[in-house]
């Protein structure tokens, strides 16, 4: 665990120093944070510039299927973290009155114990960094401990996010939709889903690959090229 917490430090250093980008210096946080508390999946939620929370990394698939229903239904540990700036733990899915959507989507997913740390910049809570484990009251202090040392090292690196977001070229911006468009429209065509569908299969595949969504666009795009 304590090799975990050197290289999430020494990730978030390089960043601060200007190697890397914040995608994926909080995706490696994330994965380090897992491997460390040693639960079964993790993610983080990030608040947008339009006030909506969003799971933007994630180990698993699972993991933003499961916080949707925290969004879906405003209430749920993650949310409660952002909101009291305090960690907030589910114990057992089975036994959870406060979050009972929440609970009922981790029971499907086989969650049973959740912890959900803040994630705070300028005392605004941003988000959360979460855990997720199919064992009833897996956390123990140790656990909670080291969590929170990797949600504050998220804290670090997202106090970059709406910048980074905020500052990106217009026309950059508008080029990659458009390719993100033609994307989703080979996505459809070639396996006759929908829209919502075709962007979610981009994203997942995106994640995968630790690879920028409009990237990945671009290669499918090029693909069906003549």
């Amino acid at each position: 665990m304590d090799d975990a917490l050197v290289r999430a430090l020494d990730v978030v250093h390089a960043f601060v120093h200007g190697e890397g980008d914040v995608e994926a210096t909080l995706r490696e946080v994330t994965e380090c944070a897992l491997e460390a508390v040693g639960a079964d999946m993790a993610g983080l939620t990030i608040r947008d510039d339009r006030g909506r929370q969003a799971t933007v990394i994630y180990t698993d698939l699972m993991v933003p299927e499961i916080d949707q229903a925290q969004y879906d239904h405003d209430r749920g540990p993650c949310l409660d973290a952002a909101r009291t700036q305090e960690p907030v733990e589910v114990e057992d899915t089975r036994r959870e009155p406060r979050f009972p959507e929440f609970a009922a989507t981790a029971r499907a997913h086989g969650v049973l114990s959740t912890l959900s740390l803040p994630v705070v910049v300028a005392s605004d809570g941003l988000g959360a960094l979460n855990l997720y484990d199919g064992t009833a009251s897996f956390f123990d202090d140790e656990a909670r401990r080291l969590a929170g040392l990797f949600a504050g090292q998220c804290s670090v690196t997202s106090q970059y996010w709406s910048a980074a977001h905020e500052s990106m070229n217009l026309a950059a911006a508008m080029l990659s939709r458009a390719v993100i468009e033609q994307a989703k429209g080979v996505v459809m065509a070639t396996t006759r889903c929908t829209a919502d569908q075709a962007f979610d299969l981009l994203r997942m595949q995106s994640q995968q690959e630790n690879r920028k969504l409009r990237d990945v666009a671009a290669e499918i795009v090029s693909r069906q090229a003549p």
